[in-house]
């Protein structure tokens, strides 16, 4: 094996084997000229010999015989000048070979490091896969709960909905609860109410051996058999008082009728004073006689054009004319009936509803204290 690189050992080789060839073939087309003109000479020799000129025939043999060697050395120097022209390409195409060689070398090592740099591209990319196929998987996971994520949050959110809803009535019953005992206090302690005072105690003595019976709030309307009551000293009065301080002991009334007066309190002053009052005075099975506004008969009236504005106003809201004569409540039949069953009154009955009273309708409806 040689000592120099496989390449250039051979293009060393391929050199000295065409410099060996042009000079083999060289000296072996001048030996070969030289027997000719021997052999030349030796055929003529015979023939010159005969000839009257012999010396002009050898000289022109032989310059003949010059003539061809020096074409066939010049016919010899133009393969060699084509040889060694073909050496010369043969050279040039090494040396571009070698260029080329040279080139491709380094476009193997670009194309090496290239490799080198896809492959990590290519550890890039499938690592990248990687976590985008983690990525897929957690993201389709996850999507997998959304719809239980949403039925928890819409779980929860229903539940606070109701939470907050129970909270706030919780508040608004505080609120209203407060307000109304901060009003009913107010009102059993107001200054200007009417100090109870018997105008008729002999009526009073009179009735209690078959049972007391009032007639609160009645106003200019006295009715016999019964003690009435108003807040005003007028004609008819057997007693001055306030509907919320009647001056009896609880359980000694046998009867309390009051008409067109609990319109004039509002349901709560209604509700936590006036009736609970009226119904510890009741004696156990006394009964309780009322007569009201039918804010129910009333709106249907007024939709069927059968009362006027004016006088569902005035009915409404009281005629005004003094102090006691404004109405706080519109109460209708059912929401009468559930307030005295609130208070504690039992056998609630009524006697009729959407009666014509002048301009007002008007029911009445009874109960017992059992």
């Amino acid at each position: 094996m040689p000592n120099l690189p496989i390449r250039e050992w051979v293009e060393k080789r391929i050199q000295f084997a065409i410099a060996e060839s042009v000079a083999q073939a060289h000296h072996e087309s001048k030996q070969q000229l030289s027997e000719f003109g021997s052999e030349i000479q030796a055929a003529l020799q015979g023939f010159i010999s005969e000839l009257p000129d012999k010396a002009y025939v050898e000289r022109r043999v032989k310059l003949s015989v010059l003539e061809m060697q020096g074409f066939f050395d010049q016919n010899v120097e133009a393969v060699s000048a084509n040889l060694r022209a073909l050496g010369k390409a043969i050279s040039e195409l090494q040396q571009n070979f070698q260029a080329s060689s040279r080139k491709i070398e380094k476009t193997q090592d670009e194309i090496t490091g290239h490799n080198e740099t896809l492959e990590k591209i290519n550890m890039h990319l499938h690592a990248i896969s990687k976590v985008f196929s983690e990525l897929k998987q957690d993201l389709q996971d996850k999507t997998s709960e959304i719809p239980k994520i949403h039925n928890d949050i819409s779980k929860k959110y229903h539940e606070l909905e109701e939470n907050l809803q129970k909270l706030s009535s919780r508040l608004e019953f505080v609120r209203m609860e407060t307000l109304y005992e901060v009003q009913a206090k107010l009102h059993k302690t107001d200054h200007s109410a009417v100090a109870p005072k018997i105008i008729n105690q002999a009526k009073l003595d009179a009735m209690k051996p078959d049972g007391i019976r009032l007639n609160v709030g009645c106003g200019h309307i006295p009715l016999d058999g019964y003690l009435n009551i108003d807040g005003r000293e007028l004609p008819g009065i057997d007693i001055v008082c306030d509907a919320n301080s009647i001056p009896f002991e609880n359980g000694s009334i046998k009867e309390i009728l009051s008409a067109h007066l609990v319109e004039h309190f509002s349901c709560n002053i209604l509700k936590s004073v006036i009736l609970p009052h009226w119904f510890n005075l009741l004696e156990t099975g006394g009964t309780l006689v009322t007569v009201a506004p039918d804010g129910g008969a009333m709106l249907e009236a007024v939709n069927a054009g059968t009362m006027s504005y004016d006088d569902f106003r005035e009915v409404l809201f009281g005629g005004q004319e003094y102090d006691n004569d404004f109405h706080y409540n519109m109460l209708t039949v059912d929401s009468f009936s559930a307030l005295l069953n609130h208070v504690g009154f039992s056998d609630v009955k009524v006697e009729y509803s959407g009666k014509r009273n002048g301009k007002c309708f008007e029911f009445r409806v009874t109960a017992r204290k059992p």
